[in-house]
């Protein structure tokens, strides 16, 4: 299970909203402070909301802007990491070989095929997400409360 901490910016009845803070891969390197990359990651990340079921007895423990922990099944993690960037890959490559063999010799029938493969591969994504949006084993979900451990996602202040 892949986890990741957030804080609880609303309840719901059946469920709750947990802001998380989306890092780059090396938050946890030990030469972080050090690297470059590990600060343009601090500097670009940015928050997000996520909506999380949970059953109404452990809705009872939970209060506003506690600091949760969330999941995700590696495999289901695996599985979308491949549809999301191999599936579009691989028609772009097929569109630009089939775009090369109906205009034999021509570029631009290689270029055309290859953004129509990416198009149907986007396209393809999206059917993808649509047929899976009602799926729990795509859903993110609830693991603990963690109690004692603030929460380092900064609270957003709304004017007025």
């Amino acid at each position: 299970m892949i986890e990741e901490r957030g804080r609880v910016v609303a309840l719901e009845q059946s469920g709750i909203w947990v802001e998380t803070v989306q890092r780059s891969g090396c938050h946890s390197c030990a030469a972080k402070s050090g690297c470059g990359t590990g600060l343009l990651g601090d500097f670009w990340s940015k928050a997000s909301q996520v909506r999380v079921s949970i059953s109404p007895e452990t809705l009872l423990r939970i209060r506003l802007h506690d600091t949760v922990v969330i999941g995700v099944a590696e495999n289901t993690l695996a599985a979308s990491a491949l549809m999301v960037y191999l599936v579009p890959l691989l028609l772009l490559v097929l569109g630009a070989l089939a775009g090369d063999a109906v205009v034999v010799g021509s570029e631009l029938g290689a270029i055309s095929g290859a953004a129509m493969g990416l198009g149907l591969g986007a396209f393809a994504i999206r059917l993808f997400s649509h047929f899976n949006r009602n799926n729990p084993a795509m859903a993110p979900q609830f693991l603990r409360v963690e109690q004692g451990k603030p929460c380092t996602i900064p609270a957003v202040q709304l004017p007025g």
